[in-house]
């Protein structure tokens, strides 16, 4: 948790009353720099092949690892649906994909107790791979089929990606956790 709970607000001063409110905008940095992700997405890349990594759903599975209660399914399904409509993809594929993944997060998070960075790498990268198949079948049930080949090339770009990611948000996780003010009782 980025911030301890505050006192009740009967208890606190007008200034600690001022400071828990301004602390709130802690919870939302998950969900923003996914949605920063996603809009990053959206720059050209010059290369011959879509080679653009699935940034929006690696911050995702990287909150939802970190952060879990930050991250919930229902966020990333909004993530997702934010996806949708600046892509131009049928509403729902990204939105269904990104919750169950982060879904499938808690569920490994559950299973794997004590893992290691190259344990989480094989799992991201699996749940990478599951989700951009599943994106196929999605994508033709909403009469817009994909061809395989280029999802593969944005699997193989965000399993490197994986690292960057991973390192970028554990620097914001770690300064948001150095900047939570401490809650005095008593």
């Amino acid at each position: 948790m980025i911030a301890s709970p505050p006192p009740p607000a009967l208890l606190m001063t007008p200034v600690e009353r001022r400071r828990w409110l301004f602390s709130l905008w802690r919870y939302a940095v998950p969900a923003v720099m996914s949605l920063g992700l996603v809009v990053l997405m959206l720059a050209p890349l010059p290369l011959p092949v879509p080679a653009m990594p699935n940034l929006a759903l690696l911050g995702v599975l990287v909150w939802a690892m970190m952060q879990p209660g930050l991250m919930p399914p229902w966020v990333a399904f909004l993530v997702g649906g934010f996806a949708d409509l600046l892509f131009g993809q049928p509403l729902g594929v990204n939105a269904t994909l990104f919750a169950v993944a982060a879904g499938s997060i808690r569920l490994f998070d559950g299973l794997m107790v004590d893992r290691g960075h190259r344990a989480d790498w094989l799992a991201i990268s699996l749940l990478l791979l599951v989700s951009t198949l599943a994106t196929g079948p999605l994508m033709a049930l909403a009469g817009r089929p994909v061809p395989v080949l280029p999802m593969l090339w944005q699997v193989l770009t965000s399993m490197i990606a994986w690292p960057l990611v991973l390192r970028i948000c554990a620097a914001v996780q770690r300064r948001l956790a150095a900047s939570a003010p401490s809650w005095r009782h008593g």
